[in-house]
Formats: C-alpha cells, structure tokens, sequence
C-alpha cells in the first residue's frame, strides 16, 4: 500500500468488542512534513453467509456496508469437506491451509453491495471491485457443533432426567417410551401416534410441566400415557379410520361424541394399529471460523475471529 511513496508501515493490530471485531493499520509518514496518520477500519458483525449457487467450492462470507467491503473464505467441496456442514458428531474440528489456489482468503472493497456480485451466476454490472487482497498463508479452523431438537413445546434440557449429571441430554438420554429415539428428539414421547406437541404440554418456565394434561389422572401425563383415557385400549388403537392420527376419530354413539375416541374412556372399540408415525427433528448447526497466522498485504496477524454461519435441518 503506497501513498506518494513515502509511507512506512507502522503497526497493526486487532480489537474485539461486542462482537465485532475492528482491523486497524496505521501507516504513518517518515518523510513528509506534515506527520499526518492514515487510519482504515473493517468492522464486520460476524455473521457469516453461505453461498448455495455454486456447485465444486462452498463459499461463506461476511459483508460490510458504508465502505462496502467484503472477507470471504472459499475451500473446496469434497467428500471431508461435506463432514464440515454435518458432522457425525458435535463438536467437530476440521483445519484447513490457505494456499492461494483451492483454500483462499480475501479481502476486497466495492464501488456498491456485493451481495449479488459474490454469488451471483450473473454477476451484478453495476458493481465493481475497487481493491482484492488476498492471503498467501495462513490456517483455517471450523469447529462445527449441532443440536437437536423435536420442537414439541418442552426444552429439550427437561426432556433429560439428567441421570448421568452431565445437564447434557444428549449424553445418557432419557428414553421414556424405549422406541430408541431420546426423548428430546422424539417428536412422540409415548408412541400413541398423538404427537407430543398435540397433547397440551402446557409447559412454561413459571410452572415447568405441572400443568401437563392428564385426560385420566393417573400418574402419567398424556404426553407420556400410552392410554390417554384409561380405559384400557392404547391411543394409537382408537384410530378408527387407521390414518395413523387419533385426534379425527369420534364415536357419534357416545356420551361426548364431540370428544374423541382416544380421550373418551366411553368409547372402547379397538381398531389395531401397527403402524407409527415416522419421528421428525430439527438439528441446527453452528460452524465457528478462525483464521491463524494470516498473511496479506494489508494486514499480518496472529488470530482473526471470521465469525458464524448457523443453519438447520430437518431430520426423519
């Protein structure tokens, strides 16, 4: 970086501070009278985007508005690579070395938003890159870390009876029905084919599950009582229409015919049911970049936090 050929580079350093971090180099004169100090800043929020238009490099970058500028990390797909977005197991670490050809790091400023000029097939016209500057080394850490969760109303730290005293459910889960599926992503805690979401869980962070429905009074919650009514027929055998959904059969004969079968201890025909619905979760990812030892021509430092790029998916 020149300036009339009499600048000196001076020093750089990095300051992280709500979750921004600042990138400041000062350049200073040694031969001009003045003893002016040049300042630039790049401060960027850490919130990292993926781009999904791209099909042999995955692509995530963080943007900046009012100078637009751009850091952007690119690394090839490959079958280790995919392991980075899902992992068999949290948390997971994965290294990579920029090496200016398939691992890159950049730095560039615009002349207006790149957000359609990074991904885009058809590049924006009306945008331009005014400055690129890119690493030559340097390493790259991803640690990616997930969670699961069945959505059902209840945090998935209650759905553990913590019995390993870890506040960890995926840790020794708790498995109240024993289909194989952990509490805290099993979408139907007792197998009766009503799932838990629809059975008025009723939890609160006030009351916690002391309000939980309870259709029989027994000493099961409905979301946990293969036999919401008692009446000594399971839930998922009062599906008359065999839909595998308990909640759209009524008995017109009844006493409450507007209440149905599975909550009516008066309606006790028997449809056998084999089938269960198939169990759905949500498992969200966090994957943390963190370069080290970076080395561009504008900047030389030892750490520099990239920031996050979250996602979910939803797993059957």
């Amino acid at each position: 970086l020149y300036i009339d050929k009499c600048l000196i580079f001076v020093s750089k350093f990095i300051q992280m501070r709500n979750s921004f971090f600042t990138i400041f180099i000062l350049i200073a004169f040694n031969s001009c009278n003045d003893g002016d100090v040049i300042e630039v800043g790049l401060e960027f929020d850490q919130t990292l985007a993926l781009c999904d238009q791209v099909s042999n490099t995955y692509l995530v970058y963080d943007i900046k508005q009012d100078p637009y500028e751009s850091l952007s990390l690119t690394f090839p797909v490959s079958t280790a690579n995919n392991l980075i977005f899902n992992p068999a197991e949290s948390p997971a670490t994965k290294t990579l070395m920029i090496d200016g050809s398939s691992v890159r790091f950049n730095y560039r400023t615009y002349s207006g938003n790149p957000e359609n000029l990074l991904c885009a097939l058809i590049p924006d016209p009306t945008v331009t890159i005014l400055n690129n500057y890119e690493a030559t080394s340097g390493t790259v850490t991803i640690l990616t870390t997930f969670t699961d969760d069945d959505e059902d109303g209840i945090p998935s730290s209650i759905e553990d009876l913590n019995t390993d005293g870890d506040n960890d459910p995926a840790t020794d889960p708790t498995d109240r029905d024993s289909d194989g599926i952990p509490d805290y992503k099993d979408a139907d805690d007792d197998n009766d084919n009503i799932l838990t979401k629809f059975e008025n869980v009723n939890y609160s962070v006030a009351d916690g599950l002391t309000l939980a429905l309870n259709t029989d009074g027994d000493d099961f919650a409905n979301y946990l009582d293969a036999d919401d009514d008692g009446d000594g027929i399971p839930t998922k055998d009062e599906d008359e229409d065999g839909n595998k959904n308990p909640r759209d059969d009524f008995d017109e004969a009844s006493i409450t015919p507007d209440t149905p079968r599975y909550l009516d201890a008066t309606a006790n025909e028997t449809f056998i049911v084999n089938e269960l619905v198939a169990n759905i979760f949500k498992r969200s990812f966090v994957l943390k970049f963190t370069l080290t030892q970076i080395d561009i021509q504008i900047l030389s430092t030892d750490i520099i936090e990239l920031g996050e790029y979250k996602y979910s998916v939803i797993i059957q």
